[in-house]
């Protein structure tokens, strides 16, 4: 790491004290995996790179459960987008910093037990932690956690899909991972949530202890990761499942296009 890097990141993570005040201040942290890079264009390019092999990845990881039963990961649409970040982030030791309704997240904190206990030291820990409360409409966060993209022909493996304009107030409800874009056909991989996900129902499900929203909790609404693509017709872009057979006409006409913030993690 060079000089420049570390400054930057001494000076962005620790709050110094007056040189008058000869008290020393002890602080910390909880470290997900340490940062010792920050993101550069050639780590943009190697994410979009890489993007379709993690999440083919996550498609055919398995692994054991706490009770020793073999499973294979299940994610919430949001939730597989953010694992997808945190594997390529944590293993480039590069920094994530994601904001939802609740504070912003780092993968390096400033230590606090109410916050932080329940959680590994590792990339799993972080992205369970953020999971818990970010949701689709905080991937419309510009400026902040993703950037907007212009058009369908300018998306690239790794960008997002929100599905936003069929609802009030285009707010995000379902989210969809570009994995292969060319100028006919886009591809992508998305988590899904089963089960009816949204008020009043997910308050109930937390007075009796079943926390939809928590990849902890054995309530955790997440689903095995499904496939999809987009063909260009003359007017718009069809969207075809092959699981369930089934084609939408100018399907892609409802979602709204972005790219993680990969330079403002850096500050």
């Amino acid at each position: 790491m060079s000089a420049e890097v570390l400054s930057t990141l001494m000076a962005r993570s620790i709050a110094l004290t007056p040189k008058a005040d000869p008290t020393p201040k002890k602080v910390t942290y909880k470290v997900f995996w340490r940062t010792t890079a920050l993101w550069t264009d050639a780590d943009i390019a190697a994410y979009h790179d890489e993007a379709p092999l993690i999440a083919e990845k996550l498609i055919n990881e398995r692994y054991w459960d706490k009770n020793g039963a073999i499973r294979s990961n299940r994610f919430t649409c949001e939730d597989f987008a953010l694992r997808m970040l945190c594997e390529f982030a944590a293993k480039r030791g590069l920094p994530v910093k994601l904001k939802t309704g609740v504070r912003s997240y780092r993968n390096m904190e400033n230590y606090n037990a109410a916050e932080h206990d329940r959680y590994a030291s590792n990339m799993y820990g972080f992205s369970e932690m953020v999971m818990l409360t970010y949701g689709a409409p905080d991937m419309q966060k510009t400026g902040e956690n993703t950037l907007p993209v212009a058009k369908a022909e300018d998306l690239m493996p790794g960008d997002i899909l929100a599905q936003a304009l069929d609802r009030p107030g285009s707010v995000a409800h379902h989210i969809q991972v570009v994995v292969e874009a060319s100028a006919s056909r886009i591809d992508i991989r998305q988590g899904d949530t089963s089960g009816w996900s949204t008020r009043p129902n997910t308050t109930f499900q937390r007075m009796i202890g079943s926390n939809m929203a928590d990849p902890q909790n054995d309530g955790y609404a997440g689903m095995s990761i499904g496939k999809g693509f987009y063909e260009k017709k003359v007017v718009g872009w069809d969207y075809h499942n092959p699981v369930k057979g089934s084609m939408h006409e100018d399907f892609l006409k409802i979602f709204q296009f972005y790219r993680w913030n990969f330079m403002g993690f850096n500050k």
